[in-house]
């Protein structure tokens, strides 16, 4: 018995010693990780008021609206999207309209640091109504050099200056609502 025990102990340290033997000098591990992040962007006001404009009239906003990307930790890219009024008129997605179009007015947005001029909103795109119709906001559209929706870091702030054009003839004289909306999405949107 003495001589089976002395046997199998040879045999595991003969097996231990060929393991230590056929061992690696360096050995890796992946670890993996996911930022709980989500995507987040605030409006600091909940409204703008244009007050009375007459028919026929562009009118850009002179308060600064601040966006900002609040998503603690995300570079967001943002899309802007706007729906027609809560009353009479209806946007039109290209252009002004014309002295004879009956409720009918455009709508653009302009993300520029300092207070936007009439000038500034010449060659950027008309916000559009079209159900679902995200529209994202490049320098091209909707920004200045360098300030527009693409690639936002978290905590920047972005103004937004808005043009309106109201209808060349209306139906009504009742305060007429829009709305606007600022959607954040992943940076690589576009």
């Amino acid at each position: 018995m003495k001589r089976l025990i002395g046997l199998l102990l040879g045999i595991v340290l003969v097996v231990g010693m060929v393991g230590l033997a056929s061992g690696d000098s360096s050995d890796s591990i992946t670890l993996k990780v996911s930022c709980v992040v989500g995507l987040s962007v605030t409006i600091d006001k909940t409204e703008y008021n244009f007050g009375q404009v007459a028919a026929k009239t562009a009118t850009i906003s002179t308060e600064t609206i601040q966006v900002t990307n609040n998503s603690g930790g995300r570079t967001e890219d943002y899309t802007i999207n706007s729906s027609t009024s809560t009353q009479n008129w209806n946007i039109k997605a290209s252009g002004d309209p014309s002295d004879t179009e009956e409720n009918l007015f455009s709508l653009q947005a302009l993300l520029k640091s300092t207070q936007a001029i009439e000038s500034d909103f010449s060659a950027k795109a008309f916000l559009n109504a079209d159900a679902g119709d995200s529209q994202n906001m490049t320098e091209a559209n909707f920004g200045t050099s360098g300030y527009d929706g693409n690639n936002v870091t978290d905590t920047t702030v972005r103004n937004i200056w808005f043009r309106l054009h109201t209808p060349g003839t209306t139906t009504t004289q009742n305060e007429q609502t829009l709305s606007v909306t600022i959607t954040a999405n992943d940076a690589s949107l576009f």
